[in-house]
């Protein structure tokens, strides 16, 4: 996976929560779709967005904490 490459969220492993450092409304959830913002050594920088182009969450994954499904490059 690549930077700009959309993904979706087939399982968690991870329990993210959401606090007053969150950027976003809400933790993500399984079945959301995602951009990879960054790139990392074994990370990415993930955010989901609206119908409107507003963002729902903006994350760090590291690679053990979702498996994701590429949909796009």
């Amino acid at each position: 996976m690549k930077q700009f490459s959309v993904v979706k969220i087939k399982s968690l492993h991870k329990e993210f929560k959401h606090s007053e450092n969150s950027f976003g409304s809400r933790v993500p959830r399984v079945g959301d779709v995602a951009t990879i913002i960054d790139v990392y050594n074994g990370a990415f920088d993930l955010e989901c967005s609206d119908q409107n182009g507003v963002t729902l969450w903006l994350e760090l994954f590291e690679a053990k904490d979702a498996d994701l499904e590429l949909v796009c490059t």
